[in-house]
């Protein structure tokens, strides 16, 4: 049986004022819900931690101490480009008696714009321009924390979300530490963090220290260049991994796609991949790199085209936000976009409405949603189940797939080693582009690479028994 099976008697309770709404995310010992006050009219996320779960399951119990560390630093950090914690309680596990769902409840702003990535085309990457706005934004967030003595460590494409007028949010400080605490620091010690992203200073001995900042700087580099190329540069930064080695004799750049990046780019960017924490260059250095001095020419509005830029060119967003030319289409669109506007209508203004729609995450007939690891299947819903199930268990393996008995998702897993990726495909009846007998497919990643999840919704969006069945926009 499903693990969320097993709580459909239990209910959610109304957190800070917030009625915890539908599941947009989450893995592990943790789901994440949009969450709304309908007395303030406001909008929220609400992570709910499961604090309470048997070891008997074999899914390993949450280490309390360090989610106390993570709300009471989270909480104390104000930034422009931090996302906002907003409230945090915990319901005990006696409540299940009333009822209710326990674990910790952690109220944090909404990213309406969703994640960073899932709008970035895998080995495509963004213009430079736009690079840059972003990179600008994540060093003066990560400027501010280190300012506060507080290390990320575990800086990823993950962690990176957008606000509904297209800004960055550094979220999840689930591995941070403390180096610094009046006026004293110290080197820590804990090895943590995702293998693509984390310095190689971490594959020390067990025991051996580090320091924080130039640890964080390293996963500013390498989302840099995962920004500018849409992949990262290896799977980890040791002797197993053929990329790494290639790097550290200055092989790997005379390569695609490091031959791509050019001048002053490929200058900071290397300063940052320097292997030797001692010479890395430091946050002082990177605000006053010539690459960071110059700032991004990208007026406001032309973000969204920059950042959709390679999912528009590959056909992505055909199938993302198909958008149909014909008179009749416009019409049908032009009505549901009536209809939809008015549910969130008055939470967005031009600017942020622009930017929402300008990156699918408000379609054509005015539907707002953040995934874009999506498609429509010109099927009823209960075909659509049918055909998915026989292609994910083709696929992936019957044990990689499981059913929900109501036949509303599937929970999938692609093993591939490290790039092992798994999410929820969620299916519900669409009325998009006619009167019924549509299915909206929404694959939620859970665990895993997003740019890895991306490849693998696309090749999902063009298998053969689907791709009949998947409404595609037309050509621009």
């Amino acid at each position: 049986m499903d693990i969320d099976e097993s709580q459909t008697q239990l209910r959610y309770p109304v957190i800070h004022g917030y009625r915890i709404g539908e599941e947009i995310g989450g893995g592990g010992f943790s789901k994440v819900f949009r969450a709304i006050d309908d007395t303030q009219g406001k909008v929220a996320a609400c992570k709910v931690v499961n604090l309470f779960i048997s070891p008997t399951l074999g899914y390993g119990t949450p280490n309390i101490k360090e989610l106390q560390k993570e709300v009471q630093v989270h909480k104390a950090l104000k930034s422009d480009f931090i996302l906002q914690f907003i409230h945090s309680e915990v319901i005990e596990k006696d409540k299940e008696r009333m009822g209710w769902v326990p674990g910790l409840y952690m109220v944090l702003e909404l990213a309406v714009g969703g994640d960073l990535f899932d709008k970035i085309a895998p080995d495509y990457g963004v213009p430079e321009d736009l690079a840059k706005f972003y990179f600008s934004q994540l060093a003066s967030g990560m400027e501010y924390i280190h300012d506060r003595g507080i290390a990320h460590r575990d800086l990823k494409p993950e962690n990176l979300l957008l606000a509904a007028n297209g800004n960055l949010k550094i979220s999840d400080f689930g591995l941070c530490a403390v180096f610094k605490h009046k006026g004293k620091t110290r080197l820590l010690s804990g090895r943590c963090g995702s293998l693509p992203y984390v310095a190689p200073e971490l594959g020390k001995p067990a025991g051996t220290g580090y320091h924080a900042e130039p640890v964080d700087i390293w996963g500013m580099g390498v989302v840099l260049y995962t920004l500018l190329v849409g992949n990262t540069p290896w799977d980890e930064p040791s002797d197993n991994s053929p990329e790494f080695c290639a790097y550290r004799t200055g092989e790997l750049l005379q390569y695609d796609p490091w031959t791509r990046i050019r001048g002053q780019a490929r200058s900071i960017l290397l300063a940052m991949l320097t292997i030797d924490p001692n010479e890395r260059i430091t946050m002082e250095g990177i605000k006053s790199h010539p690459w960071c001095m110059t700032p991004s020419q990208l007026r406001r509005e032309q973000i969204p085209e920059a950042l959709t830029q390679g999912m528009k060119q590959n056909g992505m967003m055909n199938v993302v936000d198909p958008v149909f030319n014909g008179t009749a289409s416009q019409a049908y669109a032009a009505s549901q976009r009536m209809k939809n506007e008015s549910q969130w209508g008055s939470q967005f203004n031009q600017q942020e409405s622009q930017f929402l729609r300008g990156t699918g995450n408000i379609t054509q007939s005015g539907t707002y949603n953040t995934i874009t690891t999506r498609f429509w299947l010109r099927l009823p819903q209960s075909q659509a189940f049918d055909i998915l199930l026989s292609y994910f268990k083709q696929e992936l393996g019957e044990g990689n797939v499981q059913p929900s008995s109501d036949r509303t998702y599937l929970r999938v897993i692609k093993p591939a080693g490290p790039k092992t990726i798994q999410g929820r495909i969620v299916l519900e009846s669409s009325e998009e582009f006619s009167q019924g007998g549509d299915t909206l497919v929404m694959m939620h990643r859970q665990k895993g690479s997003i740019l890895q999840w991306k490849m693998f919704w696309w090749s999902v969006a063009r298998s053969q028994p689907l791709e009949p069945y998947v409404i595609v926009g037309d050509q621009v």
